[in-house]
């Protein structure tokens, strides 16, 4: 039975075991989500927020505690601008054991409450930085999560976002990749061209879909300056719209679910 876009959309929120994974919402319209990561480095940043400022463009951003800390000016220009701010824990740690057996068992280390503590203490530096709670939304550091982990933030009210992924793809910019010498080494025309043909060759549609950059990069050319706006202006093209998460999620008409921390509303601040 082929369901209907909003009924699709609902079961992102509700079908997947333990609590919610948000990674496309695909009754959302001519949208996709832009998200940015950021971990400590910051190179290319300033000019990647007002790159985003020109095209008055809001995204979301997940941050770590690190990055608050370290670079509040930043962060608070980004939340100025109407971005959307996420969690992305405070040190960026490893959660699960896929680097060393491509599964997403919790690793030994990893407790509740040292996530919570990760996640709370970023809480608080976001708070910090820009005089305003964050948003609602978190992402696991190197997309390292499951049923458990995720269970543990939403007992702080978090809710998980991902990427978009296809088979054998993701809708990732790969703009962390810094060896020249990886087969997953892209310039910018190709970075670009990377994420424009995920429809193509997954036949997972972007509008709906959740893309993955990074706000600061180490890579002296800072490909996201180049490549953004290629990837901008082709969607502008076809029609596409990027927009924050919880932009994305209101055009699917799919509210979060509440916060266990309150009775108030529901839908992400």
């Amino acid at each position: 039975m082929i369901l209907p876009a909003p009924a699709l959309a609902a079961l992102l929120l509700t079908a997947a075991p333990g609590p919610v994974n948000v990674a496309a919402v695909p009754g959302a319209g001519p949208y996709f989500a832009l998200t940015f990561d950021a971990h400590v480095e910051a190179n290319g940043a300033a000019r990647l927020l007002a790159l985003l400022r020109e095209r008055h463009i809001r995204a979301t951003i997940f941050v770590t505690g690190r990055f608050a800390e370290t670079h509040p000016e930043l962060l608070r220009q980004a939340a100025d601008d109407g971005h959307e701010v996420g969690n992305h824990t405070f040190s960026h740690p490893h959660l699960t054991t896929w680097a060393t057996n491509h599964r997403h068992d919790t690793l030994p280390q990893i407790t509740r409450a040292r996530l919570q503590d990760e996640l709370l203490r970023t809480a608080a530096a976001i708070a910090a930085a820009t005089g305003r709670p964050p948003s609602r939304f978190w992402r696991a550091p190197y997309g390292e999560h499951n049923p458990t982990i995720r269970a543990w933030a939403a007992e702080l009210g978090l809710v998980h976002v991902d990427w978009t992924h296809g088979d054998h793809d993701a809708l990732d910019a790969l703009d962390w990749v810094e060896n020249p010498g990886s087969r997953r080494y892209l310039g910018p025309e190709a970075m670009a061209r990377h994420l424009l043909d995920f429809e193509a060759t997954t036949g997972v549609p972007l509008a709906g879909s959740i893309m993955l950059m990074h706000l600061g990069n180490s890579r002296p050319d800072l490909p996201l300056l180049e490549a953004l706006p290629l990837v901008l202006d082709e969607t502008d093209l076809r029609g596409l719209h990027a927009v924050g998460v919880g932009e994305l999620l209101r055009r699917g008409g799919v509210s979060l679910p509440p916060d266990p921390r309150s009775s108030g509303d529901p839908a992400a601040r």
